[in-house]
């Protein structure tokens, strides 16, 4: 299963679904959810053993995620 390539599964299973969610009515609900998981993530860093790759990781997600709310919805 993918899970097992997932270096950070608990925060990078949401921000997948959330990519290739191809119903536009869902689309908006699963960002949320991984923008909670990636923020949540992030604070954890705050306050753990700080790793450079996960936090590049979840820097570049969230900006992904941004840009995927952005988009005009498809008709």
């Amino acid at each position: 299963m993918l899970d097992e390539h997932m270096k950070y599964p608990k925060w990078q299973r949401p921000y997948l679904a959330a990519l290739m969610e191809g119903k536009q009515a869902e689309v908006s609900v699963k960002i949320a959810v991984a923008e909670v998981a990636v923020s949540h993530r992030t604070r954890e860093l705050i306050t753990t053993a700080w790793d450079i790759d996960e936090h590049l990781a979840l820097r570049d997600a969230t900006f992904s995620l941004h840009l995927l709310k952005s988009q005009p919805a498809k008709r």
